[in-house]
């Protein structure tokens, strides 16, 4: 009967000593929801990203390349994503444009006729990661350990009307992201360091002033018509 229950509890221990891998974007508060109703092309308000930046100290020269920052590449192209999911936007390219025009070069358009085929638009979307920063914590008990990563950011951008230079709106938002391992009696590890944190925790900041956004931007598109 005791070997029983040693064998019992020896194997509820080796089945809790399973790596517990847990990851958690924070998005706290999605603001005001919107329906995100799709509207034909011909109704879609046009916009472009025209400035995206890392202005973080964190990772200022680890997220740099040769091509430039490309952190805010990746903050314009999450934010990018989220705006062409709503089929409420019509999204032109302004970042690389140096890159189409090239193209347009190759393909035997002069810079004239490059300008002149150019759609114009109604809003221009100006924003920077304002602060990044990452932190790992852990703690050791008598059968195990956990290990914490956590990457936090907050992401600031304006609206701009392209015609008068004015700000019609700004906001930031703020976001994290979260991964918890833990092992019992040296099973299940804990995490290596994850570089995708970062990312997600943008996206979290993105996600979490969206629909603002949105709002916002299909207001100036009613009051222009």
């Amino acid at each position: 009967m005791v070997l029983r229950i040693v064998v019992f509890v020896m194997g509820a221990v080796l089945i809790a000593g399973c790596v517990n891998r847990a990851t958690h974007e924070g998005v706290v508060d999605r603001g005001p929801q919107v329906a995100y109703a799709p509207l034909p092309q011909s109704e879609r308000m046009t916009i472009a990203i025209s400035r995206f930046t890392n202005e973080s100290v964190y990772g200022s020269g680890l997220f740099t390349d040769a091509s430039g920052d490309r952190l805010g590449k990746q903050a314009a192209d999450l934010l990018a994503r989220h705006l062409s999911a709503t089929s409420r936007f019509n999204i032109v390219e302004r970042q690389d444009i140096g890159k189409l025009k090239d193209e347009a070069n190759l393909m035997g358009l002069s810079d004239q006729q490059f300008k002149k085929n150019l759609i114009g638009v109604d809003a221009l979307i100006l924003g920077s990661v304002a602060e990044l920063g990452r932190d790992t914590t852990g703690a050791i008990w008598l059968l195990g350990k956990q290990k914490n990563q956590r990457a936090r950011a907050r992401v600031v951008l304006r609206l701009v009307d392209p015609k008068t230079g004015a700000v019609f709106y700004s906001q930031e938002g703020s976001g994290e992201s979260t991964l918890t391992d833990s092992s019992t009696l040296g099973f299940g590890g804990t995490a290596s360091f994850d570089s995708t944190l970062e990312g997600k925790a943008i996206d979290a900041a993105i996600v979490n002033m969206i629909n603002n956004v949105v709002q916002t931007l299909d207001a100036h598109r009613s009051q222009n018509r």
